[in-house]
């Protein structure tokens, strides 16, 4: 059923919102909308009184979104993109889709970049974004089922027939809210409290790296364990509790550069390679997924240089 609140929101409140999310100001949103600024800090504030809690707080270089407005951005950035797909199947009904994958951990922000940068290139047929686990995506890669894949360094068996090519290395990180007891303290004192943890599932790389490091603490340290690949879930609790969010660096990318969370390296966690994966015989591949293949190289050089800025070494 359709929440009233639901149907007064207008495409309009969700644009100047993303916008100023974007830009960090509605000065810039304004301009980037081609409108005034009193009118988007109109639209906003309309938006506001619909969801029935502050989204942007003023601050003295510009807005920044509240937990709330970030929960609310991440959801209608994919909602945007949906619509986008849905344009480009409307236009083009009988077209071929582009097909992606994309590891959940890497699906907060990420496709949003990788749709932006292939609209702007001018494509505008559908594109269908698929998430899995690593081996389920490489399969249908090899299948045939999926055009392009970014994911992470797989083992050799999984490999067969695909061509991984490196796009960066990130490191594994434990995220929380920066108010959080153990956000500043030395290591040692992680021995002694004990704080619920949030893990990937079982069988994943940042699961495993994670639970081998909660094996050398002290075995007198108790830690309730969520595991999950639901994101949303995962980010709430680490916003809202005293939860301790085991990730990848892009993950938590977008929180880290809004400062709702911060984030320590694990140590003696090795970083990961993430990467692209394309068919591997020459002529096996369709036009189609070589255009994506170039999109994502150019968003992940940015990308990495998003990393960088945030102090972090993605090489």
């Amino acid at each position: 059923m359709t929440s009233p609140q639901l149907n007064r929101i207008r495409l309009q409140h969700i644009r100047c919102l993303l916008a100023t999310a974007q830009h960090g100001n509605m000065r810039a949103a304004a301009e980037f909308l081609s409108i005034t600024q009193p009118a988007v800090s109109k639209i906003i504030k309309e938006l506001e009184e619909i969801v029935g809690k502050p989204l942007v707080v003023r601050q003295r270089h510009g807005v920044a979104l509240t937990p709330a407005g970030m929960a609310f951005v991440q959801h209608a950035r994919q909602g945007v993109m949906a619509l986008e797909m849905a344009l480009g199947e409307a236009r083009d009904p009988e077209g071929d889709a582009v097909k992606l994958g994309v590891l959940p951990s890497l699906a907060v922000d990420l496709p949003h970049e990788i749709l932006r940068s292939w609209r702007a290139r001018g494509r505008h047929g559908p594109v269908r974004l698929e998430t899995g686990m690593n081996p389920e995506l490489l399969a249908r890669l090899r299948q045939g089922e999926l055009d392009v894949v970014v994911g992470r360094l797989a083992e050799p068996d999984h490999m067969l027939e695909l061509r991984f090519e490196p796009l960066w290395s990130e490191p594994l990180v434990v995220a929380m809210r920066p108010e959080h007891p153990l956000a500043r303290t030395e290591w040692q004192a992680w021995q002694a409290p004990a704080h619920p943890v949030i893990l990937p599932l079982p069988g994943t790389s940042i699961y495993q790296a994670a639970d081998s490091f909660l094996g050398q603490l002290r075995s007198g340290a108790s830690h309730d364990r969520l595991e999950t690949l639901a994101i949303p879930l995962a980010r709430n609790l680490a916003l809202n509790s005293d939860a301790l969010w085991f990730a990848s660096l892009s993950t938590v990318k977008a929180d880290l550069e809004q400062g709702v969370l911060v984030a320590r390296r694990v140590p003696g966690a090795a970083t990961e390679a993430v990467g692209l994966f394309t068919q591997a015989q020459p002529g096996t591949s369709r036009p189609l997924a070589g255009d994506m293949a170039d999109t994502v190289r150019g968003v992940a050089v940015r990308w990495r240089a998003a990393c960088e800025d945030l102090g972090w070494d993605p090489a």
